[in-house]
């Protein structure tokens, strides 16, 4: 499904902010954003990778509101069985309805869900 223009500023965001943090703690990081292939693993191009020392301990998907749906379970179900462990990183307010769909769908105990929470100060 695709987002609307807002989301996909905020997906694509929250990418590169995730990028510049663990830069720090991972040796190389990929990013996906959008539409973009920048780097594959396996045949998919999960939004993160992370990498240490060539080898990909882990790799995330960013999820917004209009992406936290029965629709997008096949993919996760895919990513989540490709050796490496799968976070889900989903705005803070949707953490449990992205948990209850993966409890639904046999596959919460091979996914782990972050979060990401923006706030506007004006």
């Amino acid at each position: 499904m695709a987002r609307s223009k807002d989301e996909q500023f905020l997906h694509d965001w929250v990418i590169r902010k995730v990028k510049d943090k663990y830069s720090r703690l991972y040796k190389e990081v990929h990013t996906n954003p959008g539409e973009e292939k920048n780097f594959e693993f396996k045949g998919y191009y999960p939004d993160v990778v992370f990498a240490n020392y060539g080898q990909i301990v882990l790799i995330a998907e960013v999820e917004t509101e209009e992406t936290i749906n029965e629709e997008e379970v096949k993919e996760w179900r895919e990513l989540s069985n490709l050796g490496v462990q799968l976070v889900l990183l989903v705005p803070k307010e949707m953490q449990n309805a992205a948990r209850d769909i993966c409890w639904k769908s046999g596959i919460a105990a091979k996914v782990k869900i972050g979060f990401f929470d923006v706030m506007l100060n004006v």
